[in-house]
Protein backbone atom coordinates (compact mmCIF):
# COMPACT_ATOMS: atom_id res chain seq x y z
CA UNK A 1 0.00 0.00 0.00
CA UNK A 2 2.92 2.32 0.79
CA UNK A 3 6.36 2.17 -0.79
CA UNK A 4 8.50 2.81 2.28
CA UNK A 5 6.24 3.07 5.29
CA UNK A 6 5.56 -0.15 7.16
CA UNK A 7 4.91 1.07 10.70
CA UNK A 8 2.87 4.25 11.00
CA UNK A 9 3.53 4.47 14.75
CA UNK A 10 7.27 4.87 14.14
CA UNK A 11 6.55 7.45 11.45
CA UNK A 12 4.50 9.57 13.88
CA UNK A 13 7.22 9.22 16.52
CA UNK A 14 9.92 10.29 14.09
CA UNK A 15 7.97 13.35 12.98
CA UNK A 16 6.90 14.43 16.47
CA UNK A 17 10.56 14.62 17.46
CA UNK A 18 9.64 15.05 21.12
CA UNK A 19 10.56 11.57 22.28
CA UNK A 20 13.25 13.16 24.43
CA UNK A 21 10.45 14.89 26.33
CA UNK A 22 8.69 11.62 27.12
CA UNK A 23 9.92 10.47 30.54
CA UNK A 24 11.92 7.25 30.21
CA UNK A 25 10.68 5.93 33.54
CA UNK A 26 7.48 6.68 35.35
CA UNK A 27 5.78 4.56 38.00
CA UNK A 28 2.50 4.44 36.07
CA UNK A 29 1.54 1.09 37.60
CA UNK A 30 1.46 2.47 41.12
CA UNK A 31 -1.10 5.10 40.10
CA UNK A 32 -3.74 2.58 38.95
CA UNK A 33 -2.80 -0.90 40.16
CA UNK A 34 -5.77 -2.64 41.86
CA UNK A 35 -7.96 0.44 41.38
CA UNK A 36 -11.29 0.94 39.64
CA UNK A 37 -11.18 3.42 36.76
CA UNK A 38 -13.89 4.99 34.65
CA UNK A 39 -12.71 5.95 31.16
CA UNK A 40 -15.11 8.14 29.18
CA UNK A 41 -14.82 8.19 25.41
CA UNK A 42 -13.25 4.77 25.88
CA UNK A 43 -13.71 3.74 22.26
CA UNK A 44 -11.83 6.72 20.83
CA UNK A 45 -8.13 6.81 20.03
CA UNK A 46 -7.04 8.28 23.36
CA UNK A 47 -9.66 6.45 25.43
CA UNK A 48 -8.82 3.03 24.02
CA UNK A 49 -5.08 3.64 24.43
CA UNK A 50 -5.69 4.65 28.06
CA UNK A 51 -7.69 1.44 28.56
CA UNK A 52 -4.85 -0.65 27.17
CA UNK A 53 -2.29 1.14 29.36
CA UNK A 54 -4.44 0.76 32.51
CA UNK A 55 -4.89 -2.94 31.71
CA UNK A 56 -1.13 -3.38 31.40
CA UNK A 57 -0.74 -1.56 34.73
CA UNK A 58 -2.97 -4.11 36.51
CA UNK A 59 -5.99 -1.97 37.21
CA UNK A 60 -8.64 -3.90 39.13
CA UNK A 61 -11.65 -2.82 37.05
CA UNK A 62 -12.06 -0.65 33.97
CA UNK A 63 -15.48 0.87 33.31
CA UNK A 64 -15.47 1.74 29.62
CA UNK A 65 -18.12 4.33 28.72
CA UNK A 66 -18.72 5.38 25.12
CA UNK A 67 -21.69 6.45 23.00
CA UNK A 68 -20.33 4.79 19.86
CA UNK A 69 -21.39 1.12 19.66
CA UNK A 70 -18.89 0.15 16.97
CA UNK A 71 -15.89 1.64 18.79
CA UNK A 72 -16.91 0.18 22.13
CA UNK A 73 -17.35 -3.28 20.64
CA UNK A 74 -13.97 -3.08 18.91
CA UNK A 75 -12.32 -2.09 22.18
CA UNK A 76 -14.01 -4.92 24.06
CA UNK A 77 -12.81 -7.43 21.49
CA UNK A 78 -9.23 -6.16 21.68
CA UNK A 79 -8.55 -7.31 25.24
CA UNK A 80 -6.74 -10.55 25.99
CA UNK A 81 -9.30 -12.98 27.42
CA UNK A 82 -6.70 -14.18 29.91
CA UNK A 83 -6.41 -10.72 31.48
CA UNK A 84 -7.33 -10.55 35.15
CA UNK A 85 -8.54 -6.99 34.75
CA UNK A 86 -12.34 -6.73 34.74
CA UNK A 87 -13.57 -4.77 31.71
CA UNK A 88 -17.12 -3.40 31.82
CA UNK A 89 -18.23 -1.83 28.51
CA UNK A 90 -21.16 0.57 28.90
CA UNK A 91 -22.90 2.11 25.90
CA UNK A 92 -24.19 5.54 26.81
CA UNK A 93 -23.62 9.27 27.10
CA UNK A 94 -21.76 11.22 29.75
CA UNK A 95 -24.67 13.68 29.62
CA UNK A 96 -27.03 11.01 30.98
CA UNK A 97 -26.98 11.78 34.71
CA UNK A 98 -29.26 8.85 35.56
CA UNK A 99 -26.91 6.44 33.82
CA UNK A 100 -23.92 8.01 35.56
CA UNK A 101 -25.57 7.62 38.98
CA UNK A 102 -26.18 3.95 38.22
CA UNK A 103 -22.56 3.41 37.10
CA UNK A 104 -21.10 5.14 40.15
CA UNK A 105 -23.43 3.40 42.62
CA UNK A 106 -22.69 -0.05 41.17
CA UNK A 107 -18.98 0.20 40.50
CA UNK A 108 -17.61 3.00 42.71
CA UNK A 109 -14.79 4.23 40.45
CA UNK A 110 -11.83 5.79 42.25
CA UNK A 111 -10.33 7.49 39.20
CA UNK A 112 -11.96 9.14 36.19
CA UNK A 113 -10.06 9.56 32.92
CA UNK A 114 -12.34 11.88 30.99
CA UNK A 115 -11.56 11.58 27.26
CA UNK A 116 -15.12 11.92 25.89
CA UNK A 117 -15.53 15.06 23.79
CA UNK A 118 -16.81 16.51 20.57
CA UNK A 119 -13.43 17.47 19.10
CA UNK A 120 -13.66 18.07 15.34
CA UNK A 121 -13.46 21.82 14.83
CA UNK A 122 -15.27 22.35 11.47
CA UNK A 123 -17.94 19.75 12.29
CA UNK A 124 -18.68 21.42 15.64
CA UNK A 125 -19.04 24.81 13.93
CA UNK A 126 -21.99 23.17 12.19
CA UNK A 127 -23.21 21.46 15.38
CA UNK A 128 -22.53 23.90 18.24
CA UNK A 129 -25.34 22.66 20.48
CA UNK A 130 -23.99 19.12 20.32
CA UNK A 131 -20.52 20.42 21.24
CA UNK A 132 -21.92 22.22 24.28
CA UNK A 133 -24.06 19.27 25.32
CA UNK A 134 -21.10 16.88 25.45
CA UNK A 135 -18.16 19.12 26.32
CA UNK A 136 -19.91 21.32 28.88
CA UNK A 137 -22.99 19.59 30.26
CA UNK A 138 -21.44 16.12 29.99
CA UNK A 139 -18.39 17.27 31.94
CA UNK A 140 -20.61 18.90 34.56
CA UNK A 141 -22.74 15.77 34.96
CA UNK A 142 -19.59 13.70 35.37
CA UNK A 143 -18.25 16.11 38.00
CA UNK A 144 -21.51 15.97 39.92
CA UNK A 145 -21.42 12.17 39.99
CA UNK A 146 -17.75 12.13 40.95
CA UNK A 147 -18.44 14.45 43.85
CA UNK A 148 -21.50 12.54 45.04
CA UNK A 149 -19.71 9.18 45.07
CA UNK A 150 -16.35 10.17 46.51
CA UNK A 151 -14.06 9.82 43.50
CA UNK A 152 -10.44 10.68 44.34
CA UNK A 153 -8.98 11.75 40.96
CA UNK A 154 -10.51 13.38 37.88
CA UNK A 155 -8.23 13.79 34.86
CA UNK A 156 -9.71 15.61 31.86
CA UNK A 157 -8.25 15.66 28.36
CA UNK A 158 -8.14 19.31 27.36
CA UNK A 159 -6.71 20.97 24.28
CA UNK A 160 -4.60 23.86 23.08
CA UNK A 161 -7.73 24.98 21.24
CA UNK A 162 -9.17 26.03 24.62
CA UNK A 163 -6.54 28.80 24.79
CA UNK A 164 -7.97 32.06 23.44
CA UNK A 165 -10.53 30.00 21.52
CA UNK A 166 -11.86 30.98 18.11
CA UNK A 167 -13.91 27.80 17.58
CA UNK A 168 -16.99 26.58 19.43
CA UNK A 169 -15.10 23.36 20.15
CA UNK A 170 -12.28 25.29 21.80
CA UNK A 171 -14.69 27.57 23.64
CA UNK A 172 -16.71 24.65 25.05
CA UNK A 173 -13.50 22.94 26.19
CA UNK A 174 -12.43 26.18 27.88
CA UNK A 175 -15.79 26.28 29.67
CA UNK A 176 -15.22 22.65 30.69
CA UNK A 177 -11.89 23.71 32.24
CA UNK A 178 -13.66 26.47 34.17
CA UNK A 179 -16.33 24.03 35.40
CA UNK A 180 -13.66 21.59 36.51
CA UNK A 181 -12.06 24.10 38.83
CA UNK A 182 -15.24 25.88 39.93
CA UNK A 183 -16.61 22.69 41.38
CA UNK A 184 -16.89 22.99 45.17
CA UNK A 185 -15.71 19.46 46.04
CA UNK A 186 -12.24 20.18 47.42
CA UNK A 187 -11.38 16.53 48.18
CA UNK A 188 -11.61 15.67 44.47
CA UNK A 189 -8.26 16.18 42.73
CA UNK A 190 -9.09 17.78 39.37
CA UNK A 191 -6.56 18.18 36.57
CA UNK A 192 -6.93 19.24 32.95
CA UNK A 193 -4.10 18.20 30.63
CA UNK A 194 -3.80 20.38 27.54
CA UNK A 195 -2.69 18.36 24.54
CA UNK A 196 -1.83 19.38 21.00
CA UNK A 197 -2.60 17.39 17.82
CA UNK A 198 -2.26 13.67 18.50
CA UNK A 199 -0.64 12.19 15.40
CA UNK A 200 -2.48 9.25 13.91
CA UNK A 201 -5.58 9.59 16.07
CA UNK A 202 -8.98 9.08 14.46
CA UNK A 203 -10.06 12.12 12.48
CA UNK A 204 -6.71 13.91 12.80
CA UNK A 205 -4.89 15.49 9.88
CA UNK A 206 -2.14 12.84 9.59
CA UNK A 207 -4.34 9.95 8.41
CA UNK A 208 -6.14 12.34 6.04
CA UNK A 209 -2.84 13.36 4.46
CA UNK A 210 -1.80 9.69 4.12
CA UNK A 211 -5.07 8.89 2.33
CA UNK A 212 -4.59 11.81 -0.05
CA UNK A 213 -0.98 10.79 -0.74
CA UNK A 214 -1.89 7.14 -1.42
CA UNK A 215 -4.59 8.32 -3.84
CA UNK A 216 -2.02 10.41 -5.71
CA UNK A 217 -2.80 13.79 -4.20
CA UNK A 218 -3.25 16.62 -3.97
CA UNK A 219 -2.62 17.11 -0.25
CA UNK A 220 -4.79 19.91 1.13
CA UNK A 221 -3.31 22.23 3.75
CA UNK A 222 -5.45 25.08 5.06
CA UNK A 223 -2.76 27.77 5.28
CA UNK A 224 1.01 27.91 4.65
CA UNK A 225 1.62 29.46 8.09
CA UNK A 226 -0.67 27.12 10.03
CA UNK A 227 1.30 25.77 13.04
CA UNK A 228 0.36 23.07 15.52
CA UNK A 229 1.85 21.21 18.49
CA UNK A 230 2.24 17.54 17.64
CA UNK A 231 2.65 14.50 19.87
CA UNK A 232 2.21 10.77 19.52
CA UNK A 233 -0.61 8.76 21.02
CA UNK A 234 1.86 7.00 23.31
CA UNK A 235 3.14 10.36 24.55
CA UNK A 236 -0.43 11.55 25.18
CA UNK A 237 -1.26 8.45 27.24
CA UNK A 238 1.92 8.78 29.34
CA UNK A 239 1.09 12.42 30.02
CA UNK A 240 -2.48 11.65 31.09
CA UNK A 241 -1.44 8.77 33.33
CA UNK A 242 1.36 10.84 34.83
CA UNK A 243 -1.19 13.49 35.77
CA UNK A 244 -2.42 11.01 38.40
CA UNK A 245 0.78 11.55 40.38
CA UNK A 246 0.32 13.25 43.75
CA UNK A 247 3.17 15.52 42.65
CA UNK A 248 0.57 17.51 40.72
CA UNK A 249 -2.31 19.17 42.53
CA UNK A 250 -5.58 20.48 41.14
CA UNK A 251 -4.87 22.72 38.14
CA UNK A 252 -4.25 22.93 34.39
CA UNK A 253 -1.21 20.87 33.42
CA UNK A 254 0.90 22.07 30.50
CA UNK A 255 3.33 19.55 28.96
CA UNK A 256 6.50 20.46 27.11
CA UNK A 257 5.68 19.55 23.51
CA UNK A 258 8.57 21.42 21.97
CA UNK A 259 8.08 24.14 19.35
CA UNK A 260 5.02 24.22 17.12
CA UNK A 261 5.52 22.80 13.60
CA UNK A 262 3.82 23.86 10.40
CA UNK A 263 1.12 21.63 8.98
CA UNK A 264 2.82 21.95 5.59
CA UNK A 265 5.95 20.40 7.16
CA UNK A 266 3.89 17.38 8.21
CA UNK A 267 2.48 17.03 4.69
CA UNK A 268 5.94 17.16 3.07
CA UNK A 269 7.34 14.73 5.63
CA UNK A 270 4.60 12.18 4.90
CA UNK A 271 5.09 12.50 1.15
CA UNK A 272 8.77 11.66 1.66
CA UNK A 273 8.07 8.92 4.22
CA UNK A 274 5.80 7.11 1.79
CA UNK A 275 8.37 7.31 -0.99
CA UNK A 276 6.15 9.51 -3.15
CA UNK A 277 8.33 12.63 -3.38
CA UNK A 278 9.33 11.72 -6.94
CA UNK A 279 5.71 11.33 -8.06
CA UNK A 280 4.93 15.03 -8.11
CA UNK A 281 2.29 15.01 -5.40
CA UNK A 282 1.02 18.55 -5.11
CA UNK A 283 0.28 20.45 -1.92
CA UNK A 284 -2.67 22.80 -2.27
CA UNK A 285 -3.40 25.56 0.22
CA UNK A 286 -7.13 25.92 0.66
CA UNK A 287 -8.13 28.40 3.35
CA UNK A 288 -8.75 28.46 7.06
CA UNK A 289 -12.06 26.83 7.85
CA UNK A 290 -14.57 28.30 10.31
CA UNK A 291 -13.06 27.90 13.78
CA UNK A 292 -9.49 27.35 12.54
CA UNK A 293 -6.51 29.28 13.91
CA UNK A 294 -3.26 29.97 12.13
CA UNK A 295 -1.29 29.27 15.32
CA UNK A 296 -2.19 27.39 18.51
CA UNK A 297 -0.89 28.08 22.03
CA UNK A 298 -0.72 25.93 25.14
CA UNK A 299 -0.70 28.92 27.45
CA UNK A 300 -2.54 32.22 27.08
CA UNK A 301 -0.89 35.60 27.80
CA UNK A 302 -3.19 35.84 30.83
CA UNK A 303 -1.83 32.62 32.35
CA UNK A 304 1.50 31.80 33.95
CA UNK A 305 2.77 28.27 34.24
CA UNK A 306 4.69 27.22 37.33
CA UNK A 307 7.36 24.69 36.38
CA UNK A 308 8.30 22.00 38.89
CA UNK A 309 11.86 20.79 39.18
CA UNK A 310 12.23 17.57 37.15
CA UNK A 311 8.47 17.69 36.53
CA UNK A 312 6.69 16.59 33.37
CA UNK A 313 4.27 19.53 33.51
CA UNK A 314 4.08 23.19 34.29
CA UNK A 315 0.99 23.93 36.35
CA UNK A 316 -1.36 26.84 35.73
CA UNK A 317 -3.24 28.16 38.71
CA UNK A 318 -6.80 27.96 37.36
CA UNK A 319 -9.30 30.78 37.09
CA UNK A 320 -12.07 30.09 39.60
CA UNK A 321 -15.75 30.77 38.88
CA UNK A 322 -17.92 31.43 41.90
CA UNK A 323 -20.49 28.77 42.72
CA UNK A 324 -23.35 31.17 41.88
CA UNK A 325 -21.84 31.93 38.47
CA UNK A 326 -21.24 28.21 37.92
CA UNK A 327 -24.85 27.27 38.55
CA UNK A 328 -26.16 30.16 36.45
CA UNK A 329 -23.91 29.18 33.56
CA UNK A 330 -24.99 25.53 33.62
CA UNK A 331 -28.64 26.55 33.84
CA UNK A 332 -28.35 28.91 30.87
CA UNK A 333 -26.56 26.37 28.72
CA UNK A 334 -29.06 23.66 29.67
CA UNK A 335 -31.94 25.93 28.62
CA UNK A 336 -30.19 26.90 25.38
CA UNK A 337 -29.78 23.24 24.41
CA UNK A 338 -33.32 22.27 25.41
CA UNK A 339 -34.71 25.14 23.31
CA UNK A 340 -32.05 24.84 20.60
CA UNK A 341 -31.37 28.50 21.21
CA UNK A 342 -27.97 29.17 19.63
CA UNK A 343 -28.03 32.87 20.49
CA UNK A 344 -28.43 32.13 24.21
CA UNK A 345 -25.71 29.48 24.05
CA UNK A 346 -23.19 31.84 22.48
CA UNK A 347 -24.06 34.66 24.88
CA UNK A 348 -23.63 32.32 27.85
CA UNK A 349 -20.22 31.12 26.65
CA UNK A 350 -18.99 34.62 25.79
CA UNK A 351 -19.94 35.80 29.28
CA UNK A 352 -17.44 33.43 30.91
CA UNK A 353 -14.93 33.26 28.02
CA UNK A 354 -14.81 36.93 26.95
CA UNK A 355 -11.88 36.33 24.55
CA UNK A 356 -14.10 34.09 22.41
CA UNK A 357 -15.70 35.61 19.34
CA UNK A 358 -18.09 33.27 17.49
CA UNK A 359 -17.20 32.64 13.86
CA UNK A 360 -19.00 34.40 11.06
CA UNK A 361 -20.70 31.10 10.21
CA UNK A 362 -22.20 30.83 13.71
CA UNK A 363 -23.28 34.47 13.70
CA UNK A 364 -24.99 33.86 10.39
CA UNK A 365 -26.76 30.82 11.81
CA UNK A 366 -28.11 32.95 14.68
CA UNK A 367 -29.35 35.57 12.22
CA UNK A 368 -31.01 32.98 9.95
CA UNK A 369 -32.87 31.53 12.90
CA UNK A 370 -33.95 35.00 14.00
CA UNK A 371 -35.33 35.73 10.54
CA UNK A 372 -37.21 32.42 10.49
CA UNK A 373 -38.80 33.20 13.87
CA UNK A 374 -39.82 36.68 12.68
CA UNK A 375 -41.61 35.13 9.72
CA UNK A 376 -43.70 32.77 11.85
Amino acid sequence: MMDKMQDTDSIWTEFAGNSSRVPSFLPLKEYVSEKTLLITGAGGSIGSALACCATACNAKTLILLDSNEHNLHALEQSFDISSKVVHIPILGSISDSVLLAEIFALHRPQIILHAAACKHVPLMELNPLAAASTNILGTYALLQAASAYGVAEFIMVSTDKAVLPVSIMGATKRVAELLLFAHPEKALQRKAVRLGNVLGSNGSVGPLFLKQIIEGGPVTVTHPAACRFFLTLNHAVILLMTALSTEYETGILIPDLGPARTVEELARYLIAATGREQKGIEIIFTELRPGDKVEEMLLSPHESGIAQENGVFSTVRPQILGITALRALVEQITISIQRRDLRLLLESICEVVPQYRPSHALQQAVEVKRQIELCK
